[in-house]
């Protein structure tokens, strides 16, 4: 009795997360047949104004036609995008909470902060890969910089004085242009802001000199005159500044830098709900419409799979 009370046990031992497993599908699996039922939330862990919060911006307005329901915008600026990240950790993996992932929060951060306040591997779930910006290098019109060499040769007459917005810190629009000085041997003077944002309303109001921005949210401002473009990061040239040198061009060989974004969801999301918003988003950046304003803010598409 005891032998066949212990095998019946283990027996039901082996048996118990197999049917909560395929419980939780089947959860899952009617969640998504009525998901969405309501407005979708996507976090920017950014303030508005810069590329992060004009991308999400562009394929929400997409994915949301998509979804049939508004995806809506939150920013929550801070700790270089570690505090929305880090909300949006703690949300409710119903699908109804997205965040935006970039090279800051999801490459730069873990690196350089010792507490970020979320874990990448544990947290989330991977939903879309959008697509990857260049970088560009710009200074005030105002100025008589017109070259890379011009504001190296400034910079070295005048050591610390060449005033330098950082977007947020620890950005990739921070530790580039920290790069670029450091290999050309220069010294600035560097202005932090809370987000890009705030870093190009400096620029173009001429309280700092140089900004070095992703092409989504600088592209309008040197399109307007109101910014020059002196070089761009990337691997070639960008399509919609083709007059702009690359900075290996330029002879800084392996000065490459390509930011990128995507979308995540809190850790636990069911897995037919992800593959439902990873088909939107999708969707979105196959949208003519949506593709040419994304293309045109210089944004190079990718999707896939989640």
């Amino acid at each position: 009795m005891i032998k066949s009370s212990a095998k019946s046990l283990t027996c039901l031992q082996r048996l118990l997360p197999r049917a909560l497993a395929a419980g939780l599908a089947l959860v899952g699996a009617v969640h998504a047949q009525t998901f969405p039922s309501k407005p979708v939330k996507l976090v920017v862990p950014f303030g508005p104004g810069g590329s992060s919060d004009v991308v999400a911006r562009i394929v929400a307005d997409g994915a949301g036609e998509a979804l049939g329901q508004p995806m809506l915008i939150e920013n929550v600026p801070g700790a270089g995008g570690n505090i929305g990240t880090a909300r949006t950790a703690k949300a409710a993996p119903d699908g109804y909470t997205l965040v935006e992932c970039t090279i800051g929060t999801c490459a730069i951060n873990p690196s350089i902060f010792a507490q970020t306040g979320y874990d990448l591997q544990k947290d989330f779930v991977p939903v879309f890969l959008v697509g990857s910006v260049l970088h560009t290098i710009t200074v005030h019109p105002s100025t008589s910089l017109k070259s890379i060499a011009d504001l190296v040769a400034y910079a070295k007459a005048n050591p610390g004085k060449l005033p330098a917005a950082i977007g947020a810190v620890g950005s990739s629009n921070h530790l580039t242009p920290v790069w670029f000085a450091s290999i050309a041997g220069i010294d600035m003077l560097w202005v932090p802001f809370k987000g890009a944002g705030d870093a190009i309303t400096a620029l173009l109001g001429g309280q700092v000199m140089m900004f070095v921005d992703n092409e989504p949210s600088i592209l309008p401002q040197i399109k307007s005159g109101k910014a020059r473009p002196l070089a761009v990061t990337g691997l070639r040239r960008s399509a919609y500044l083709p007059e702009v040198p690359t900075m290996e061009e330029l002879g800084y060989k392996g000065f490459v830098v390509e930011p990128w974004y995507g979308f995540m969801a809190p850790a636990g999301t069911p897995r037919a709900v992800v593959e439902k918003l990873n088909a939107a988003f999708n969707a979105a950046i196959r949208n003519p419409r949506i593709a040419k304003r994304l293309e045109e803010a210089g944004l190079r598409l990718i999707g896939g799979a989640p």
